[in-house]
């Protein structure tokens, strides 16, 4: 089984509506073997990528598809909480993503505070944006993992997923996150050509996945960031690692069931 833990429901080209990419996506799904993709929206509500109340109705029929929310920190108030707190005892989201780097927002910042709370309560992950932009370097002061760490001691029970493993710098990530046992890695994003080249070559990129699941082979899932990255280069790069088929299984579908809280229907 492989779950993408990490992918958007947006288009590349304008013209196209979000149902022509959905569908497009579960076509892919198939082609790839993926039999699950969990979509992460964006907290604009008019561009490019599915917004949270439009991702709702666009996989609410597709048992292949799950959801987590997101918000602009500018929007966290009491209604809005209470509603993130409907949809995750609804399972409606399974998680909430945070874009700092593409807002000028750091993950300490206490407005977040209440929304951790929440994902704490209950058992559903926080996944955070991290690494530099294409064409945009300084925007990772903003998701620098010094500043996750520090969420990760606060809120020790909390299921923090670092997304993209703050590319280009990956072994300082690695070091700064050493101990943490509530701190998580998808894969999204690093079999790209440009991130691998920015981050030292594919070769660095599978010694620090390899010395990630080897320090605790629980932290790492698979994600891709469809549709800006090619879903078959990401397989294959977990394919390619030198570790067991038993630790392949967990990062394509194991420790995504866990973390997210999927029934296992396979």
């Amino acid at each position: 089984m492989i779950i993408d833990s990490h992918i958007h429901i947006s288009y590349l080209k304008k013209g196209k509506k979000f149902s022509q990419t959905r569908d497009d996506l579960l076509l892919n799904m198939k082609k790839r073997g993926v039999d699950y993709s969990i979509v992460i929206p964006d907290n604009l509500h008019d561009s490019s990528c599915a917004d949270v109340k439009t991702v709702i109705e666009l996989i609410k029929n597709q048992p292949k598809l799950y959801m987590v929310g997101t918000l602009k920190i500018a929007e966290i108030n009491n209604q809005s909480l209470k509603k993130i707190e409907e949809l995750f005892k609804e399972k409606t989201i399974r998680g909430f993503k945070i874009f700092p780097g593409h807002d000028p927002i750091y993950p300490s910042d206490k407005r977040w505070f209440p929304v951790y709370k929440l994902c704490q309560k209950y058992n559903f992950p926080l996944i955070i944006h991290t690494g530099i932009n294409i064409g945009n370097v300084r925007c990772a002061r903003y998701n620098d993992p010094k500043y996750i760490v520090k969420i990760a001691r606060l809120y020790p029970k909390l299921k923090i997923i670092i997304a993209h493993y703050f590319w280009p710098k990956l072994d300082y990530c690695f070091s700064i996150t050493n101990g943490l046992d509530n701190i998580y890695f998808d894969t999204s994003g690093l079999a790209h050509p440009k991130v691998a080249s920015a981050s030292g070559g594919i070769k660095k990129i599978k010694e620090i996945l390899t010395k990630t699941i080897k320090r605790r082979g629980e932290s790492v899932l698979f994600g891709t960031d469809w549709p800006m990255c090619n879903v078959v280069k990401h397989i294959d790069l977990i394919n390619s690692l030198n570790i067991t088929q038993k630790e392949k299984q967990k990062i394509f579908h194991g420790n995504c069931l866990k973390i997210f809280q999927l029934p296992n229907k396979k």
